[in-house]
């Protein structure tokens, strides 16, 4: 599951994704460095155009087709990998719509009793790479969505969630943009998780742990943990005889 993520390097996030699809992609004005996206944010995202690979802003939390005709529609932000392909709320966005979501990190949290401590999981050089994104037209007051593709954890998220991401580096940021359908087999290459050994992770500051929250106070060192002191057992009495 992912549910926040940073792209505080916005330029240089776009400037891999650009240079990976050797086409000339400008950076919007309005694309600031943001340090914790979340649910409903606007954010920069890269889609096929008329006349090729285009930035657009799209909100994060896909809406399907089917899902806009009711009063209360639910949105995504995630979509499992495996289920994708036959899934009615996935199948055509996947063939037709797929996009890359450009980014530096993304967040997972450790539980310990009542407190959840953030980490940031990064590519090992802290190279930028793009989520695999899939996407929605926008609709009367609907803007364009996108939701990120899931898969199994590798070794490093692990011990955070039961799921991760689908992370493109550079070299396979082509083939998903492409507007040609992947055949089944493509498709599980690409979603497959990304070897642990490529990335890093380390705790962040709990200043993160609030969606409104934003800045470079997201990345800081962590808070020192709170220390839970357990009731000790009652001291046994020893009666010698």
């Amino acid at each position: 599951m992912c549910v926040r993520y940073t792209l505080h390097k916005t330029d240089a996030a776009l400037a891999a994704i650009a240079q990976a699809l050797a086409k000339k992609l400008a950076p919007p004005e309005w694309a600031t460095p943001k340090y914790n996206v979340t649910l409903t944010n606007v954010t920069p995202v890269v889609a096929m155009g008329e006349i090729g690979p285009e930035i657009r802003g799209m909100m994060w939390g896909m809406v399907p087709g089917f899902a806009r005709k009711h009063e209360e529609m639910r949105m995504w932000p995630n979509a499992m990998a495996e289920k994708a392909l036959k899934s009615p709320a996935w199948r055509s966005a996947v063939a037709k719509r797929r996009c890359l979501v450009p980014a530096n990190g993304f967040y997972e949290w450790e539980t310990v009793g009542p407190m959840k401590y953030p980490h940031l999981f990064t590519l090992r050089d802290e190279e930028p790479f793009a989520f695999a994104g899939i996407w929605e037209p926008a609709e009367e007051k609907l803007p364009e969505t996108f939701a990120i593709l899931t898969t199994p954890p590798n070794e490093i998220v692990k011990p955070y969630h039961h799921r991760m991401p689908v992370l493109l580096p550079k070299e396979l940021m082509p083939r998903w943009l492409s507007g040609e359908p992947l055949e089944p087999e493509e498709f599980e290459a690409l979603t497959r998780p990304l070897p642990s050994e490529r990335m890093r992770q380390r705790e962040v500051s709990r200043f993160v742990n609030k969606s409104g929250n934003e800045g470079p106070e997201c990345h800081a060192p962590p808070e020192p943990r709170a220390i839970v002191i357990r009731d000790a057992p009652a001291p046994q009495l020893e009666f010698g005889l």
